[in-house]
C-alpha cells in the first residue's frame, strides 16, 4: 500500500519510523493480538480494538523515542559533543537526532504526543471501568518514565518483561471485555520471558559498548558472554515450562501448548547468537520460517544485517508465540 503514496509523504513516515525504531512494534501487537484472540468471545467493539491498539503503539514508540533521547542526553552531559557520541554496534539508534534531522524541541513535542495518546486513552478506561484499569495504568506510567534508567539497577528486562507482558495484556483485556482474567495473567509471565529474550539478545550483542558505559544489563549481571547464552536458553525454556506448567494444572486449555511451534525459531536464535560470540563472518540468509525481516536489502547495504538478522529472531519468536497461542485459541 505504501508504494502508492508521494514520495515526500512516504519519506516522511519512514524518518519517523526510523526514529522512533518502529521496526519494533510487532513486540506490542503481539501480546494484544493474543489478547484479542482471548477476548472475541465478549465481542468486544470495534472502538476498542482501534483504541487499545492505537493506544499500546503510541506507547511503545514513545518508550523508544525517550530512551534513544535520555542516552543521547547523558552522553551530551559527560561532555561529548553530537557528532562524537557512537551507540556501538546500533548504529541506527538515535541516527535521525545525531545528524540533526529532528532537533531536540522537535524530538521532546513528538514523545509528548506519543505519551499523550495512550494517557487520553487511558483516561477513557479508566473512567469506564474504573479503579483496576486505573491502576494498571499508573504502574504501566510509571515504569515507561523509570525505563531509561532501569539499566542502573539491572532491572531494564524486567521492566521490559511487566509492561509487555501482565500489563500489557491485563489492561488490554479489560478494556476490551471489563472484566480481569486470572488466565490471562498466568500465560502473561511466558510473554514477559519471551519479550525478555528479545532485550537480552539486543544487550549480549552489544556486550563491549555496554560494559564501556558500565551499564547494568543481565548480561553484565552474569558476567560473561558465555553465562548470557546460558541465560538466553534459560529465559526461552522458562517461556516454555510456565505454558506447560499452567496447562497441566488446567489453568490453561492444552491448545495452548501449540506455541511450541515456535521452537525450531528458537533455536535458529540460540545458534545465530553463539555464532556471534564465536564466529564474526557468517552469512545471514533469510528464510520464510523465520518470520518477517522488513527492508533487508538496506539493511545488509548498511552493514547492521550482523545485528538486524538477530534482533529479527529474537522479536519474531515472541511475535510468533503470541500467534500460535491466539491462533490455537481460536480454532482448537
Amino acid at each position: 500500500m505504501m508504494k502508492f503514496l508521494p514520495k515526500k509523504v512516504l519519506d516522511i513516515f519512514l524518518q519517523y519510523c526510523e526514529l522512533t525504531r518502529a521496526y519494533s512494534i510487532l513486540i506490542s501487537i503481539a501480546p494484544w493480538f493474543l489478547t484479542l484472540c482471548w477476548a472475541l468471545i465478549y465481542e468486544p467493539s470495534f472502538v476498542d480494538l482501534f483504541l487499545t491498539l492505537i493506544g499500546i503503539i503510541s506507547l511503545h514508540l514513545g518508550v523508544n523515542l525517550l530512551d534513544d533521547f535520555v542516552d543521547i542526553k547523558k552522553e551530551l552531559a559527560k561532555g561529548k559533543t553530537i557528532e562524537a557520541i557512537d551507540f556501538g554496534a546500533i548504529k541506527n539508534k538515535g541516527r535521525l537526532i545525531l545528524n540533526g534531522s529532528f532537533s531536540f524541541s522537535q524530538v521532546k513535542k513528538i514523545i509528548a504526543i506519543l505519551f499523550a495518546i495512550p494517557s487520553l486513552i487511558g483516561i477513557y478506561y479508566c473512567f469506564a471501568i474504573g479503579l483496576p484499569m486505573f491502576v494498571i495504568m499508573l504502574l504501566s506510567a510509571i515504569l515507561c518514565l523509570f525505563y531509561p534508567f532501569a539499566t542502573r539497577y539491572y532491572l531494564g528486562e524486567v521492566v521490559i518483561g511487566l509492561l509487555f507482558g501482565p500489563l500489557l495484556m491485563s489492561g488490554a483485556f479489560m478494556a476490551l471485555c471489563g472484566l480481569w482474567s486470572t488466565r490471562i495473567l498466568f500465560f502473561s509471565i511466558s510473554i514477559a520471558f519471551a519479550c525478555i529474550v528479545i532485550v537480552h539478545s539486543h544487550a549480549l550483542m552489544d556486550w563491549e559498548y555496554d560494559q564501556k558505559r558500565n551499564k547494568n544489563t543481565l548480561c553484565a549481571l552474569f558476567k560473561t558472554k558465555e553465562n548470557a547464552i546460558k541465560t538466553l536458553i534459560g529465559l526461552i525454556s522458562l517461556a516454555y515450562f510456565n505454558t506447560v506448567f499452567f496447562v497441566l494444572l488446567g489453568w490453561l486449555d492444552k491448545n495452548t501448548l501449540y506455541v511450541f511451534l515456535t521452537l525450531p525459531l528458537a533455536v535458529e536464535l540460540i545458534k545465530s547468537m553463539r555464532d556471534y560470540i564465536a564466529v564474526k563472518n557468517v552469512e545471514f540468509k533469510p528464510k520464510w520460517w523465520f518470520g518477517p525481516m522488513e527492508d533487508w536489502q538496506n539493511i545488509e547495504k548498511s552493514g547492521m544485517a550482523f545485528f538486524m538478522y538477530r534482533f529479527y529472531l529474537a522479536r519474531n519468536f515472541a511475535f510468533a508465540f503470541c500467534v500460535f497461542a491466539g491462533l490455537a485459541c481460536i480454532f482448537g
